[in-house]
């Protein structure tokens, strides 16, 4: 009896699903406890409010993040929305731990290396504060790590049926950001490099198309948004998807950016090419992210992965380097910085497979020259893998990182308050005039929480905040309210501070 009871022990703890279980229990709590509670501005707060409402966010759509957003808020009628929403997105970071986890395994066949990149990937500064606010970067992670496990099995072992997943995973990571694009030269070389009896038959290729028209499935959520109408004014509702403007900002424009109003962004003080000049930024974050010593590590991974596995080694290289190219290169968004974090996920692929080759290093030493104490070797190699990764793991929780999660928690409590005081202090029928990045409080007071009153948001030009349009607004008999005020609008009108946060624009007396 005791012999089956140790066999079915062994068993369990041999299975492969046992690990993502715990995995998810430990990464889930972590990220949903995290999640901030309030409303966020920019990204975040589009997500949001219209995750929320039913709308479609700014091109090209992410139809993936807000449906599931619409569909949440829908289902726990509890709590703030936004917060709902940030839940929703703390569990696509959770299931993106659990992808890492999974194809770090396949890789590198070692549960210590996959669960040793995950902890590092999963605590990092930016993925950690990303996990906690509604918005395309965890989406996009975890779509990236399902293409990883996809491809690499099928690398390994090309089928009918791997082919059909992978297909299925590229279908379903064109339905977030358009930095997808980019995976699929890369991913045709891979599936083009490594055929398989019968590839080219029709019912191969048929199950194929198909898998990838299901993953394409999310896009569906966009016909809810063209025809029920959402109430928020804002300039991007007239570009509903707008997929052509990532042909526009990836080659159209490279080295300079079109703001809301169509004025053209004051050019770089600089003479060097934008890449030169950002990839410091890139440098200091990567570092921050995981430290020199992880880093060596990842460098020596990409090495084993281009010597055992080439095709996934260059699907990495590829990746990286153009979404690389794409955040240093092209327009200076405010937060491309963010875009870093999907070149953080192909390291941390890397990093797993630089710890891989360490323990299975360990194990040929052993072997090699001393049989009898081998796996001594082993488990102090293991064991130092072990004692690093918690002292990382202590770093993050208590140093820098918690800090920077902390605070986004405090910023969107603040600023949610303001948005409150804001649409409550305004006078029913009155204008607001904001720039976009701060526009969603308000219209996260007005539109998700009630506080309608007849209220107009008007998202204006960041460097006028819309002063054209100021006159005409004070004719219609409405009054106007203004974010921020410009030396402009003090020498035209009259200011009064209102709330302590923003103005009322009157007529000069």
């Amino acid at each position: 009896m005791l012999s089956s009871i140790s066999s079915s022990l062994r068993g369990v703890l041999s299975s492969w699903w046992l690990p993502g279980v715990l995995i998810t229990l430990a990464l889930g709590p972590f990220y949903w406890l995290s999640a901030v509670t309030r409303v966020g501005g920019g990204d975040w707060g589009q997500f949001q409010t219209f995750g929320y409402m039913g709308g479609i966010a700014h091109a090209p759509g992410y139809p993936l993040i807000i449906g599931s957003i619409n569909l949440a808020t829908r289902v726990i009628r509890f709590g703030d929305p936004a917060h709902v929403a940030n839940i929703v997105n703390a569990s696509f970071a959770t299931a993106a731990g659990v992808a890492l986890f999974y194809s770090s395994w396949l890789i590198t066949r070692s549960r210590l290396a996959a669960l040793v990149a995950t902890v590092v990937f999963a605590t990092g500064y930016s993925i950690w504060a990303q996990a906690t606010q509604a918005s395309h970067i965890s989406v996009q992670t975890l779509l990236l790590f399902l293409v990883v496990l996809a491809l690499a099995a099928y690398d390994e072992r090309p089928t009918p049926n791997r082919l059909a997943v992978v297909a299925l995973a590229t279908g379903l990571s064109l339905t977030n950001h358009g930095l997808s694009v980019f995976m699929l030269p890369a991913t045709a070389l891979v599936v083009a490099t490594r055929r398989f009896p019968g590839m080219a038959s029709p019912r191969t290729l048929l199950t194929a198309v198909a898998a990838g028209l299901v993953g394409l499935t999310p896009w569906l959520y966009v016909l809810r948004g063209l025809l029920v109408p959402v109430p928020a004014n804002r300039p991007e509702s007239i570009q509903r998807l707008g997929l052509g403007d990532v042909w526009h900002l990836v080659v159209g424009k490279p080295l300079e950016w079109v703001n809301e109003s169509g004025a053209t962004a004051p050019p770089i003080d600089d003479d060097r090419p934008k890449i030169l000049i950002e990839w410091p930024s890139f440098a200091h974050d990567a570092l921050r992210e995981f430290g020199w010593f992880w880093i060596a590590l990842l460098l020596v991974g990409w090495l084993v992965l281009a010597r055992r596995r080439p095709r996934l080694a260059g699907w990495i290289a590829w990746t990286g380097l153009a979404t690389l190219w794409f955040a240093l290169a092209t327009p200076p968004f405010l937060d491309s910085d963010r875009y870093f974090s999907i070149v953080f996920a192909l390291m941390a692929i890397c990093l797993a497979a630089g710890v891989g080759a360490t323990i299975h290093g360990a194990v040929w030493l052993g072997n090699a020259w001393a049989p009898a104490q081998g796996r001594y070797l082993v488990l102090a190699v293991s064991l130092a893998f072990v004692i690093a990764t918690g002292l990382r793991l202590h770093q993050q929780l208590t140093g820098p990182a918690r800090i920077n999660v902390v605070r986004l928690r405090e910023n969107a409590a603040e600023q949610a308050e303001i948005g409150l005081r804001i649409v409550t202090t305004m006078e029913p029928g009155g204008v607001y005039f904001t720039n976009w990045t701060s526009s969603w409080y308000p219209r996260y007071a007005r539109h998700v929480l009630g506080f309608d009153r007849d209220l107009r948001i008007d998202t204006v030009d960041f460097w006028t905040m819309g002063i054209d349009g100021a006159q005409e607004v004070l004719d219609s008999g409405r009054r106007l309210y203004l974010q921020r005020s410009t030396p402009e609008y003090e020498q035209a009108f009259t200011l009064i501070k209102r709330a302590g946060v923003f103005f009322e624009v009157l007529p000069k007396t």
